[in-house]
């Protein structure tokens, strides 16, 4: 598998874990970290990623809901829409990717896992936070 294909792979791997996460409602760092770490599937990087979202997930997801356009809410976020603003969110802020690289990987991700609408505010909300 070509290194591209393979670190989408990992983005998609997180974009799941996350996705879990929010489905299954846990908000306790702890557990999240201690459900990351029973995987084998994680390499460092990813196990640094998940670990900053278990840290700081309130966090996240107030900065993400502030930009949000004025009639929407996180709440009528579908979750995997959620799940792929975190994970990009968290790859910016643990990594030192270039923004550009880390938007048009979460723009393929929407494209296999959501509706062909969210590309559009997925990439305006990222547009807006990472810089």
């Amino acid at each position: 598998m070509s290194g591209t294909k393979q670190q989408w792979k990992k983005r998609v791997e997180i974009f799941r874990f996350i996705f879990s996460i929010l489905m299954l409602e846990i908000k306790n760092p702890n557990e999240i970290t201690k459900q990351a770490f029973e995987k084998t599937l994680f390499d460092n990087d990813q196990l640094k990623m998940i670990d900053y979202f278990a840290k700081h997930q309130s966090e996240i997801i107030a900065i993400l809901s502030q930009n949000l356009s004025v009639d929407w809410t996180w709440e009528r976020i579908p979750q995997t829409d959620k799940a792929i603003l975190i994970a990009a969110f968290v790859e910016h802020k643990t990594t030192d990717l270039h923004r550009k690289i880390i938007i048009d990987q979460a723009l393929v991700t929407i494209k296999h896992f959501s509706t062909p609408n969210s590309v559009k505010y997925i990439n305006a909300i990222l547009n807006k936070i990472i810089n």
